[in-house]
C-alpha cells in the first residue's frame, strides 16, 4: 500500500510573496509496516517542493519543546522592527 498524504493545513510563509508552508498527516510514509509521520513541507509558487522534513509522532514533544526555546531565544535577543528600514511589509536581499 503506498503512502497516504492528510493535508492538515497550508499556510503563506512570512516574508514571502508566494512561498507556502504545508502541514500533512502521512500514513506508512516508508511502507506498508512504517509508522506514521508528520511532514512538513515548503512549496516555492505555491507548487515546487523545495524543502521538507519528516517528524516521527514519537519525536513530536521534543520538536515543539525545541520549537518553543527557538521562540524565546529569538524573542530574547533586541532587534529593530522588521524590514522597517525599507518601509515595506516584506524585504529582500541585498
Amino acid at each position: 500500500m503506498p503512502s497516504k498524504h492528510i493535508e492538515v493545513k497550508t499556510f503563506k510563509l512570512a516574508h514571502s510573496t508566494s512561498d507556502t508552508v504545508k502541514i500533512q498527516h502521512v500514513e506508512k510514509p516508508y511502507g506498508k509496516y512504517s509508522s506514521p509521520v508528520v511532514s512538513i513541507a515548503i512549496y516555492s509558487e505555491g507548487s515546487e517542493k523545495t524543502s521538507e522534513i519528516e517528524i516521527p509522532y514519537e519525536n513530536i514533544e521534543e520538536f515543539f519543546k525545541a520549537l518553543n526555546e527557538s521562540v524565546a531565544l529569538s524573542d530574547s535577543i533586541p532587534r529593530s522592527e522588521i524590514h522597517a528600514e525599507l518601509s515595506a511589509p516584506i524585504g529582500g536581499g541585498a
